[in-house]
């Protein structure tokens, strides 16, 4: 199993963020992390990844306890990513400081190759989200965990990135996990849905996200909206 989690809770110490998370999700998947700002959806994330412990329950991703894993075998692209997006070097400068030896096969793979003499801080929002995927995937990872990649990512973006997503978990077999306010557009590429409201409100297949969204929110989906939030 890429995700297992088991009756996971946590608290900041104001009381639960999350409480008796379960649920499994496939080597292979390419799920989607739904839910209202403060749902919960950030900080499950980083106890997936080993940076939170939770207060109760376990969890563990691709076999192994969070702390234990190889973080070679995961690529992570977090809301705020560790490149200052006004840094004034290229591409492929920024390659070279994360030791890109495979960068000419994965820029060239993610469609970026025209971009790699290009200064990041001038690229749109979608070719830097795209850079940031390559980054991800330079050690080969076997699971991409993506958190709010799209915001401030123009439609017409978000799609092509999507689309890129999916490819790369069906040609590449990357299991692909998601966290995104982008309910709307989602469903057309995920595998499966995790709505989560500090509890697990809804797990499926995203060709039922429909009925399962207005199970839990009576057909309400204002509550989604593009903002940076744990």
């Amino acid at each position: 199993m890429a995700i297992k989690l088991e009756d996971v809770s946590f608290s900041y110490g104001q009381g639960p963020v999350l409480s008796n998370i379960s649920f499994e999700l496939r080597d292979d998947d390419f799920a989607a992390i739904i839910g209202s700002n403060g749902a919960g959806k950030t900080t499950l994330v980083r106890i997936m990844l080993g940076l939170l412990k939770p207060t109760g329950g376990k969890a563990s991703i691709l076999g192994s306890a969070p702390e234990k894993i190889d973080f070679r075998k995961i690529g992570y692209v977090p809301q705020k990513y560790n490149i200052d997006r006004i840094f004034p070097g290229t591409v492929r400068e920024i390659f070279d400081l994360k030791g890109g030896s495979k960068a000419a096969e994965t820029a060239k793979s993610l469609g970026i190759e025209n971009l790699m003499d290009s200064k990041f801080a001038q690229l749109s929002g979608g070719q830097q989200q795209r850079v940031l995927i390559a980054l991800s995937l330079l050690s080969g990872p076997k699971l991409l965990i993506l958190d709010e990649p799209t915001v401030g990512v123009d439609a017409k973006a978000q799609q092509e990135f999507y689309a890129l997503l999916k490819k790369l978990n069906s040609q590449k077999k990357v299991g692909i996990i998601l966290v995104t306010h982008d309910v709307g557009m989602i469903s057309k590429y995920v595998k499966t849905v995790i709505c989560i409201n500090g509890q697990v409100c809804c797990f499926g297949p995203a060709k039922d996200m429909n009925t399962m969204l207005k199970a839990v929110y009576g057909g309400d989906f204002g509550v989604f909206h593009h903002h940076d939030e744990g």
